[in-house]
């Protein structure tokens, strides 16, 4: 399945350096089988943008060397293992639209009955873009509808709460559909969704982790340590540095928190994180 990383922070000058912190804490491989195609996507100075390392090209499994030097406010990772069969861009995760980036590991059982109730569920303008076959990006569309009803799409202001629980609404209508087409297996649908200035998340049924990380220091990127002086005008922004980090995989779990499985996660522009049930919504 890969792997999800997430990351939103209070200093887009520093995200380098969140993600150089973070080199030993998340993981983007799981046991032998190992992602060979990755997206990811971030928001710098009020504009999205994606990056892509396709499948075939040699592709390191550090998260630092994959992103290379990255400086934004939000930052969404998705790793996909695709046994070696070549990924179309537009199935690529994370999808994108308007200033919402999203990513999900899993997959919606009875995707084909599904789907029939899926896209007839969807307003033309959000139908129209779906570019890819994946049940991923129908479910983004689904999550964006739910946010258009509670009048939070084009909000860059929407409270993490709202959104939150649109992505609630989001994985009980997948539930609802799944039943009614005769699976009685929950599908794995660990979402996340973010605008640049709020992060939301929903664990169900794979493992997702959280941590709040204040400062950085030291810091490998500019060469900072705790030995650096005050006086160095560096040192302030990292030692106010702060961020909330979503994985899916762990690799030294110290500081991470896990989800409870069928709960959602949001994470306010304060940094303000707040845990409560799908079905709470």
């Amino acid at each position: 399945m890969g792997a999800l990383i997430a990351i939103l922070q209070n200093d887009p000058n520093l995200l380098e350096c969140q993600v150089a912190r973070l080199r030993h804490h998340l993981a983007l491989a799981e046991g032998d089988r190992r992602p060979d195609d990755y997206g990811w996507g971030y928001h710098r100075s009020g504009n999205v943008l994606l990056g892509r390392r396709p499948t075939g090209a040699p592709i390191p499994l550090e998260l630092p060397e994959l992103l290379g030097h990255l400086s934004g406010e939000a930052l969404l990772v998705r790793a996909q293992v695709t046994s070696g069969f070549p990924v179309k861009d537009e199935n690529t995760q994370p999808f994108r639209h308007r200033r919402w980036l999203f990513a999900h590991v899993g997959a919606v059982e009875a995707w084909q009955d599904v789907k029939v109730r899926l896209v007839a569920a969807l307003p033309d303008f959000l139908r129209r873009p779906i570019a890819g076959q994946t049940d991923s990006e129908h479910v983004f569309m689904l999550f964006l509808n739910h946010l258009r009803e509670a009048g939070a799409l084009d909000d860059p202001d929407a409270p993490a709460e709202v959104a939150g629980r649109a992505l609630a609404h989001t994985v009980r209508q997948i539930d609802t559909w799944c039943r009614e087409a005769g699976s009685q297996r929950p599908s794995v649908l660990d979402l996340v969704a973010t605008n640049g200035r709020i992060l939301v998340g929903v664990r169900r049924g794979r493992p997702l982790h959280y941590a709040l990380l204040e400062g950085i220091l030291p810091c490998p990127v500019h060469g900072l340590d705790i030995s650096t002086r005050d006086s160095d005008p560096r040192v302030r922004p990292h030692r106010q540095a702060k961020a909330v980090v979503f994985t899916t995989l762990l690799g030294d779990p110290s500081g991470f928190l896990e989800v409870p499985d069928a709960a959602v996660v949001a994470v306010e522009r304060s940094l303000r994180v707040t845990v409560s049930s799908v079905g709470a919504h």
